[in-house]
């Protein structure tokens, strides 16, 4: 089940992301570990009350949904499940994926492309606490909070709210 892409095994929401960037953005690209594992996971994680789990990081303009880069070898399912545990201490177990996005660099000079396919899953926290400061480790969050609904200012809005949508309502 490593990497298996879930469009295949079920309907998710699909998109495509495609930036274009000058050649030192597209060398730190090709350099990422994103890039080098092909898959990136996030989860809209949800508590009891229905509650949403956000980070926030300073790259980003928005909150965003906990996630990384999956490591060799690993499923998807264990990589988001993984994922939000290391940025948020939180335990939490994947319900499905929601959406995927094909997100695409593209070299302005040559054309050439490089990028990721990102899962979002929808996931269930086993237990709501917060057991992890944002300012320890190697992880760049600034902050952990859950939010009775979707913030206005998150991350690629486009997807996310969509995606949001497709966990809250339903697929």
């Amino acid at each position: 089940m490593t990497g298996v892409d879930p469009r295949d095994r079920v309907d998710v929401l699909t998109t495509e992301t495609r930036e274009q960037v000058d050649a030192d953005s597209f060398a730190d690209a090709l350099d990422s570990e994103p890039v080098r594992s092909g898959w990136v996971v996030v989860a809209f994680t949800f508590d009891a009350a229905g509650r949403v789990l956000l980070i926030e990081e300073p790259w980003a303009d928005g909150w965003l949904a906990p996630g990384g880069a999956r490591k060799p070898g690993e499923s998807l399912d264990a990589a988001v499940k993984r994922e939000i545990d290391e940025e948020t201490g939180v335990e939490a177990s994947p319900v499905a994926p929601r959406a995927v996005d094909e997100f695409t660099f593209e070299h302005e000079g040559t054309g050439e492309t490089t990028g990721w396919t990102l899962v979002l899953f929808e996931a269930i926290a086993d237990d709501p606490t917060i057991d992890r400061d944002p300012s320890v480790d190697d992880e760049e969050i600034t902050d952990i909070r859950w939010f009775e609904h979707l913030p206005e200012n998150v991350f690629n809005p486009d997807l996310m709210v969509s995606a949001y949508e497709e966990c809250v309502n339903g697929p």
